[in-house]
């Protein structure tokens, strides 16, 4: 019996070595750390922040071999930096509050890197894109090819408190041509001809961090205006006086485009010396027998502009005297040439 027990014995002790003694586990380090930055917390849709590294370390496994993951925070793909790099762009396309994190892997433990500001405010670029007039107005004419076509009128586009740190700010008009507004103005003017339609044209802003999403401004209308403007002649305190039309007044208006101007003609009668029409650049009297107006002086046509307040007056008229019949024919034409009726005059009579 001793002898088989002495025999068994290290087979027994090999074994309870290999059953009871297991080799050590490899204890886990240390999770990675890197510190990161963006160059900016606050953008405007459409442009970029950049986040850079500046420290990477890990207690057992080279910089290189640390997986550097980055979550932008605004529902795009997680970006996995290469090995190597310390700088990455990210441009947001949206609005939002969004936060910006890298997680670090060694291997065998992940880690988050030390990121101080990690929120980015994207916003719309403030200012009101507007316009002077809203809506304006239009007409047609009969083109060379005996078609009707529409007259270009002119739009004022009128944004109004643009961000003060805009670098350029692009106008990009629906027929394709581009503007520059003033650099640095806040509340710049922008002129363009349109026809009739609904236009929206588009802005860009730009600055240090990049272009911004395009806005698009509100609709600018052009309409047709096919309403005749009015005018009238305003009667002095004596009208049968001649001293009293030395200048002819009146007023004028119009429910849409607005008067342009008034167009003047002032002609004198007698049955015995015949009718004459005034030439207010020289100051004379033309004798007159039917001739085709555009065949006479330009002189015989005065255009008043229209006030504010819609009154208008004629250069001076001279050499007005008693015993002469009086004729004024006053034409409203207003700014998409629509005109008054061309058939209303104001006779009188030249008492004294």
């Amino acid at each position: 019996m001793k002898l088989v027990y002495r025999r068994a014995l290290p087979a027994l002790f090999a074994a309870s070595l290999a059953v009871g003694i297991a080799s050590p586990a490899l204890a886990a380090g240390e999770p990675p750390t890197g510190t990161y930055a963006l160059n900016t917390n606050a953008v405007w849709a459409g442009q970029s922040v950049t986040l850079t590294q500046s420290a990477l370390a890990d207690d057992d496994t080279e910089p290189a071999n640390i997986s550097r993951v980055i979550s932008w925070g605004d529902g795009t793909a997680a970006q996995t930096a290469e090995a190597g790099s310390t700088s990455w762009t990210h441009k947001y396309a949206t609005t939002g509050s969004f936060t910006v994190s890298v997680t670090l892997n060694d291997g065998t433990v992940a880690g988050t890197g030390t990121l101080a500001s990690a929120t980015v405010a994207v916003t719309a670029p403030e200012g009101t894109l507007g316009w002077q007039k809203n809506p304006i107005y239009t007409n047609t004419y009969i083109g060379s090819d005996n078609l009707p076509h529409d007259y270009s009128v002119e739009g004022v586009f009128t944004p109004t408190g643009l961000p003060a740190d805009t670098d350029e700010a692009w106008v990009n008009w629906p027929d394709n041509e581009f503007t520059l507004l003033r650099k640095g103005a806040t509340a710049p003017t922008a002129p363009h001809y349109f026809t009739k339609g609904s236009f929206a044209p588009k802005v860009q802003l730009k600055n240090k961090f990049g272009e911004a999403t395009e806005r698009a401004a509100t609709p600018l209308n052009v309409v047709y205006d096919k309403t005749a403007p009015k005018v009238a002649v305003k009667y002095p305190a004596s009208p049968s006086k001649a001293s009293s039309w030395t200048t002819v007044r009146g007023t004028a208006s119009d429910a849409h485009a607005g008067v342009d101007y008034v167009s003047t003609l002032v002609l004198k009668w007698t049955d015995a010396k015949g009718m004459y029409i005034y030439n207010f650049q020289t100051k004379s009297w033309l004798r007159y027998t039917g001739q085709e107006l555009d065949t006479l002086p330009d002189g015989i046509e005065d255009r008043a502009k229209v006030a504010a307040n819609g009154t208008w007056a004629t250069k001076p008229v001279a050499g007005l005297s008693k015993g002469w019949h009086l004729e004024i024919w006053p034409v409203a034409i207003d700014k998409v040439a629509n005109w008054s009726n061309p058939k209303y005059y104001v006779p009188v009579w030249l008492a004294s």
